[in-house]
């Protein structure tokens, strides 16, 4: 295991089953679900399946997830994984809690793992190339891709190199 990873207003943590509380209420959120690849609503159950997987993934070095803490309440604030990870290539997902909408935390939490390529501290596999997959009516998530750099390659795909 490593150390969670810090900058100034967040902390990325690997998610655990400790942080399946507040990650179900977060990804029930309606808000939050619309735009999200899973059944709504999750159970309890559902969310204990997602993160054992997303630990699986971890120890396999195909993907890793991690909760988004806040530095200054400590509180979850969402989560954020990079998934399918091959051949320098890696899928990212993210859900923030709506409280933190809005207030540069998704952008400031992508351009740490992104941009500034934390992740390599804790992946061996090199990635080059992120992909996002948005749907189409999810503009705020495309405003924050392209904000950090993304470019669209298709109607829902979102490509960093």
């Amino acid at each position: 295991m490593f150390k969670q990873l810090s900058v100034e207003r967040i902390s990325l943590s690997l998610i655990t089953h400790k942080h399946a509380k507040a990650l179900f209420a977060i990804l029930n959120e309606p808000e939050v679900a619309q735009f999200n690849d899973y059944d709504f609503p999750l159970s309890r159950d559902d969310v204990k399946q997602m993160i054992q997987y997303d630990l699986a993934c971890y120890y396999e070095q195909s993907g890793i997830r991690f909760v988004i803490i806040n530095n200054q309440t400590h509180e979850i604030m969402g989560s954020v994984g990079l998934y399918d990870i091959k051949d320098g290539k890696a899928w990212v997902g993210f859900e923030l809690a709506t409280k933190f909408w809005h207030q540069g935390y998704m952008f400031e939490v992508l351009n740490y793992l992104v941009i500034n390529k934390a992740h390599k501290h804790i992946l061996k596999p090199i990635i080059t190339s992120f992909y996002a997959n948005v749907d189409e009516a999810n503009y705020s998530s495309q405003k924050l891709l392209s904000k950090i750099g993304f470019t669209r390659v298709s109607n829902e795909v979102w490509e960093y190199e």
